[in-house]
């Protein structure tokens, strides 16, 4: 597994307890009150935002991926060019 993809595991779980944690702490119902509520709102609101921005970025790690993949295509194209013009150089030296 990638270092990438560890990382986003982590973040993803680290999301998921403070979830979870922030679930606990926070009553909800009529026991409450409005502050509570007005808080586990605000959590929820906050929890929302962190899962788009990690799914903003896992959009942006797709795209930096696949900009990767192109890259590795163009050096290899390259490389055998260029192992193809020394061969030919090679040959014309030995003439």
């Amino acid at each position: 597994m990638s270092t990438v993809s560890l990382a986003e595991d982590r973040a993803l779980t680290a999301l998921i307890r403070i979830e979870r944690a922030l679930a606990a702490r926070a009553p909800a119902g009529p026991e409450a009150g409005p502050q509570g509520e007005a808080e586990r709102a605000a959590l929820a609101r906050d929890c929302e935002l962190l899962r788009e921005e990690c799914e903003a970025l896992r959009r942006e790690l797709a795209g930096l991926r696949a900009r990767q993949d192109r890259l590795v295509a163009v050096v290899d194209e390259v490389e055998g060019r260029l192992e193809g013009a020394i061969g030919q150089l090679d040959q014309l030296a030995e003439e």
